[in-house]
């Protein structure tokens, strides 16, 4: 790092708060001789650096002062452009006018020689989206409700059929293209996954009866997960198995690498054990279920209705 660019950090640093001159010199890998020398550089450069005396002080710009538009680079406009097309292009967003405009804005800033520089690394990196873009409007509320930690009713298609759902969202997770809300679920008093492209509609509404329990009983649930009195699931993985779990969200921190494939062990309640079949049943035969007995029950009796479901009838025989 040139002193031009440890400069413009410091600045930048310094906009973000108070920072003492030691806290300066460890994250720019310099002594505290030379942080002294840059912020005196700073200001002959007209840039407002207040020095704050005591054991919590340190340096900081003055308020109102802001760094003009950055110049950026072909690769660091590069970045942001990719970052923000894996959540969408500008066309179908599902982040609305606003990642419109910061696309405006970021390409406004780019002279034209980064901005072809830009274009041609941008043309050798790709972005696989799912084609279930949620409606805008209907992202928009579901962050909001997950900023200002508000309940919301939702009409959601799930594969069993319409419902209507009472939600607390919590958070909020893209992969792929697929959105989802991690939420409370007021029905099962538990915290489930909704994909937000399912979400047909979505409301305000009044929290329901016992909130406040419903909310406990859902987050103590989950971290509940990994106690020794809940039933231990495991099971043995082909080396493709090891690849589908590691690709798994609910998978991929419990799988343990052998030299033959792999294994998954982790614990969690009861109630939870026909989630985690449907999973397994969706790896075929890249997995085989060792414990528990309950899950492995589940999974031969889900088998064999399926099995009866597609029997063929006498006649076909």
């Amino acid at each position: 790092m040139n002193r031009t660019e440890r400069l413009t950090g410091i600045l930048i640093a310094l906009q973000g708060g108070t920072r003492s001159a030691s806290q300066l010199a460890q994250r720019f890998e310099v002594s505290r001789r030379t942080i002294m020398r840059d912020i005196d550089a700073l200001g002959e450069l007209g840039v407002p650096v207040v020095a704050l005396a005591g054991r919590l002080g340190g340096y900081r710009v003055a308020e109102g002062f802001w760094l003009p538009p950055l110049h950026l680079s072909a690769d660091e406009a590069t970045v942001l452009l990719f970052a923000l097309d894996t959540v969408g292009d500008a066309a179908s967003t599902p982040l609305g006018d606003a990642h419109r405009s910061v696309l405006d804005k970021l390409h406004a800033v780019l002279n034209p020689d980064v901005r072809t520089a830009t274009d041609r690394n941008l043309a050798a990196l790709r972005v696989d989206r799912d084609h279930a873009t949620p409606d805008a409007a209907v992202l928009a509320s579901v962050r909001a409700a997950a900023s200002d930690r508000t309940w919301r009713a939702i009409d959601y298609r799930s594969p069993d059929g319409p419902t209507t759902r009472v939600i607390l969202p919590l958070t909020v997770s893209t992969a792929g293209g697929r959105w989802c809300v991690e939420a409370v679920d007021s029905l099962r008093e538990a915290i489930r996954s909704f994909r937000i492209d399912r979400i047909a509609a979505i409301r305000l509404t009044v929290p329901p009866p016992e909130a406040n329990q419903i909310v406990t009983l859902a987050t103590s649930a989950r971290s509940a997960f990994g106690h020794p009195d809940h039933p231990e699931v495991r099971g043995s993985l082909t080396p493709r198995g090891v690849a589908l779990a590691l690709d798994h969200p609910d998978f991929r921190t419990s799988v343990i690498r052998t030299p033959y494939g792999g294994e998954l062990r982790f614990r969690c309640p009861s109630d939870e054990l026909p989630y985690y079949g449907h999973e397994f049943i969706r790896f075929g035969t890249d997995v085989e279920i060792h414990a528990s007995d309950g899950l492995r029950a589940w999974v031969r009796a889900h088998l064999t209705d399926l099995l009866q479901h597609h029997r063929p009838a006498d006649n076909e025989w």
